[in-house]
Formats: structure tokens, sequence, C-alpha cells
């Protein structure tokens, strides 16, 4: 399934912006490419970030854990907040829904 509105732009943070956000981003690829989205080059494109870094950023869906909200706070972008940053399952249930929301599928 194709998205609806182009381009979406989801960016992960975590405290380095190296670590487990790069983790989620390859997990974001493998949720999107099963509804038929294609990442970084497609449809969609992720960028990963550290708390002072994502305040300068424009996207459409930021994900992060609880403990970085603060560094997100105030930005409009859909701010999905997990539990666990490496879980494929969490990140399934919680992102299909927002880009449903947000009208992009």
């Amino acid at each position: 399934m194709p998205l609806k509105k182009k381009p979406l732009k989801i960016m992960t943070v975590c405290d380095a912006g190296v670590g487990s956000s790069v983790m989620l981003r390859a997990n974001i690829i493998d949720v999107m490419s099963e509804y038929g989205v294609k990442c970084n080059g497609g449809d969609c494109m992720i960028i990963t970030a550290d708390p002072l870094t994502a305040k300068g950023q424009v996207c459409d869906v930021i994900i992060t854990q609880e403990v970085f909200v603060s560094g997100v706070a105030g930005t409009k972008a859909k701010i999905l907040l997990l539990k666990n940053l490496v879980s494929k399952k969490e990140l399934e249930e919680k992102l299909i829904p927002a880009l449903k929301e947000l009208g992009f599928i």
C-alpha cells in the first residue's frame, strides 16, 4: 500500500543518535516494507538523532522513549513513545495507527 501523502519524514531519537535509534531505523524500514512503503530513496525518509540535534529538525513523526521526550517537546510532529526502542512488535503497534491517523496510509 503506497503512502497517500509524500514524503513522510520520521525521526528516531536516542541518547547519542547512533545506537538504539539506528536499530529502530532498521525496524522502521522493515515494518514499512511490510506495508509496501519504500524508505530512504522512496516515499519515506528516516533520520536518527540525539535530543539536541532533534530540536532543529522538522519531521512528521518522532519515535523515542519517555526519557528523551523533553528534548523533542514543542514540535508539531506526532511523538510516539516506545518502552523498548528495538521492539519491532511495539513499533508496529504504535507506528501504523499513527500513520493512519495522520493520513499517510
